[in-house]
């Protein structure tokens, strides 16, 4: 059975492509729901059934759209609702203004529904992913729920360097989940990689700095020659063949390290915070 998912579209003005959008979301349940009313008596719906998803114009019927998601995310019934603008209006300051009052993703009309609505399940795959984790932290402890978030941490740190080839049976593979999941809880780490990071791994893995150093770098271009190249250039941005040369240790793993961190702050699960 799908996770039955509740989304209401809010505007002033009836959009063709809302129906468009519903012909492409298959992922879960949906329980579409459009309004057109004024904007308090969008409020008081929004307050009495707690949608999962807004979907909102920036202009609407005694207010506006960037308001009704601040309104939002003051409520802490809504406060995890995901709060998404569909609008014609195009501004670099309308965008910014948008992001400042919550907007999870500001899409434009005239951007394929196909496209929309595979962002509009990929935003809802961090809704679901974070009550769930919610549920099975209700009723944990401090440390029971220092060990969910722990043991999420690695799963997920090491499908990430799985997938971009670099081999398990390799010293650098252990290292450098270790510095990865190290950087991720303490940022400031990565400032003094080898006063500090090279050195707590090599304690654990009773090994020398330097040993460590060689079997991160020597991970690296493991990766790089012989890893899955689309992986790669998802991660870093650019062409691996496009003569940039390979990151250094550091830059390897802050990158990673800051994709995990604004993931995780997506779906409010932080290192030490436990909430949403």
């Amino acid at each position: 059975m799908h996770e039955s998912m509740n989304i209401l579209i809010v505007s002033s003005v009836r959009r063709d492509i809302t129906n468009q959008i519903k012909t492409y979301m298959k992922k879960y349940e949906y329980k579409f729901v459009e309004i057109y009313d004024e904007y308090q008596e969008i409020k008081a719906y929004i307050k009495q059934n707690v949608p999962d998803m807004i979907i909102t114009d920036i202009c609407l019927e005694g207010g506006d759209g960037l308001t009704l998601i601040e309104y939002c995310k003051k409520q802490p019934a809504l406060e995890n609702t995901k709060c998404i603008v569909l609008t014609s209006a195009l501004s670099t300051a309308l965008i910014d203004l948008s992001y400042n009052a919550g907007t999870d993703y500001y899409f434009m009309l005239n951007q394929s529904p196909k496209y929309i609505a595979r962002i509009l399940e990929r935003i809802l795959d961090s809704y679901a992913q974070k009550k769930e984790y919610m549920k099975k932290q209700a009723g944990m402890t401090m440390e029971q729920k220092q060990f969910l978030f722990d043991s999420a941490l690695e799963n997920d740190v090491t499908r990430m360097i799985r997938g971009i080839g670099i081999p398990a049976h390799i010293k650098g593979y252990q290292y450098i989940r270790e510095g990865i999941i190290m950087a991720i809880k303490d940022p400031d780490i990565l400032n003094y990689i080898t006063k500090f990071l090279y050195p707590a791994i090599a304690k654990k893995y009773h090994t020398t700095t330097s040993s460590v150093e060689r079997a991160i770098r020597h991970a690296i271009e493991v990766s790089w020659n012989r890893g899955k190249l689309d992986a790669l250039e998802e991660l870093f941005g650019y062409n691996v063949n496009s003569g940039k040369g390979k990151p250094t240790n550091s830059e390897f793993i802050a990158l990673i390290a800051d994709k995990f961190r604004l993931e995780y702050h997506m779906k409010g699960y932080e290192q030490g915070q436990f909430s949403a």
